[in-house]
């Protein structure tokens, strides 16, 4: 009889082990999402909110985190406003609110640095979609992951492109010019433009900066003009500046090719502003479908989902959201668990090769966190790189790297 009561009681004892364990298994896994809705980045804002939601939409219809039960992601959004001060106060909301990871952002490298000190204190991971202020990727960063770009890819890809051209055009590039608006991105990008371009032997023959909200670039022209400048790298935020810049060139008879970083620029309100359709106009574009044909039919198929629900194409705004969600995806599967440290952990072990399931709308050869990677940054994928795409026929179509186009590659150039 003993016997019989001590078997009943390890069996209830394991039952209720097993009834808590399912009860601490979440339904729901809130993810807080910090943009910049009302700073300077409100249109790419949007397109990343889309971005994350339909990222979360199809691995939910993927049953979820299967390790914890099939739970389904939430992502709760808030705008920071390019305020650090209101992206902490945001930060404290959305946890308090129950999100355990965060993500986000793309205009303000201050804001994700504001939060660092907050990441660490509680513990919980930020996953970023687009943030390419190095400042943030130091030694002492321990909570802040970068699946896709920085400013030293953005230059990365930019010399790719400027060498390609040289080789198959045959195109000699004597020098580039590097404009740029003085903030702390633009001081980024010009800082990493000038070391990227001189190591892959492009001379930085032109470097400027100018003050936001500049209504006059003629001085500038007329001095790369004199410089015999054949390309361009404008690093500009502001949707006037760089309408302005673009129309005085015009006026001013200065057509060289302009190497972009994105952002307005590639914009459809830009290329409407200017009337463009066909240019010399390469642009980062850190996300382009230009890359799904080489990852199959099911690449395909996720994409026109986007485009039956949305009506265009996946931005690389939505792109880079949905490369975020991935590597959510994929750490929370590993670690099992909401809990910030092993959630962290998973990410540092992560190493997801091209053919991950992970990867599938992914352009890169895998997904893994250096620290530091190839170029002394701390917590960036080591195989994250800019792609560079060109503006034809009133599309952004990625020319670069060849090693995904081939004999696809679209790219145009004028003979010499």
């Amino acid at each position: 009889m003993k016997r019989i009561i001590s078997l009943l009681l390890c069996i209830v004892m394991v039952l209720g082990v097993s009834s808590a364990f399912a009860e601490t298994q979440p339904e729901t896994i809130k993810i807080g999402a910090l943009l910049s809705f009302t700073g300077g980045a409100p249109y790419e804002s949007k397109m990343l909110e889309q971005g994350y939601n339909f990222a979360a939409d199809y691995w939910n219809s993927q049953g979820g985190i299967k390790s914890m039960g099939g739970a389904k992601l939430e992502f709760v959004f808030a705008d920071h406003a390019d305020d650090p001060e209101i992206g902490k106060t945001e930060f404290e909301r959305l946890r308090k609110e129950g999100c355990v990871l965060f993500t986000g952002d793309y205009s303000s490298g201050n804001v994700v640095i504001a939060l660092q000190p907050l990441l660490a204190r509680y513990q919980i991971p930020f996953v970023v979609s687009q943030q390419s202020f190095l400042d943030i990727y130091t030694e002492d960063n321990k909570w802040v992951v970068n699946p896709t770009n920085d400013a030293a890819t953005n230059a990365q890809g930019l010399v790719g492109v400027v060498k390609m051209v040289e080789e198959k055009f045959g195109t000699k590039i004597d020098g580039v010019a590097i404009l740029a608006q003085n903030n702390e991105w633009g001081q980024s990008q010009m800082d990493s433009f000038t070391k990227y371009f001189e190591e892959g032997d492009v001379p930085v023959s032109f470097k400027e900066m100018f003050e936001p909200g500049s209504s006059d670039f003629s001085v500038q022209i007329q001095k790369m003009k004199n410089a015999g400048i054949r390309f361009v790298v404008p690093c500009i935020s502001n949707f006037n500046d760089a309408v302005t810049l673009f129309r005085q060139c015009e006026e001013y008879e200065f057509n060289p090719g302009w190497l972009c970083v994105g952002g307005v620029i590639v914009t459809k309100e830009f290329q409407e502003a200017l009337g463009k359709t066909d240019s010399l106009i390469f642009s980062t574009d850190t996300w382009n479908p230009g890359f799904l044909p080489a990852r199959g039919e099911k690449a395909l198929a996720i994409h026109q989902s986007y485009v039956d629900k949305y009506g265009y194409a996946i931005n690389e705004n939505a792109g880079c959201a949905w490369n975020a969600v991935a590597v959510i995806v994929a750490a929370l599967e590993a670690a099992g668990t909401t809990d910030g440290a092993t959630v962290m952990q998973a990410l540092y072990d992560m190493d997801l090769p091209e053919d991950s399931e992970y990867m599938i709308m992914t352009s890169f050869e895998g997904m893994k966190f250096g620290y530091p990677d190839n170029n002394g940054v701390y917590g960036h994928n080591i195989y994250g790189y800019s792609s560079i795409s060109q503006l034809i026929d009133g599309e952004w179509r990625m020319v670069w790297p060849d090693r995904l186009l081939g004999d696809n590659n679209p790219i145009i150039w004028p003979e010499e």
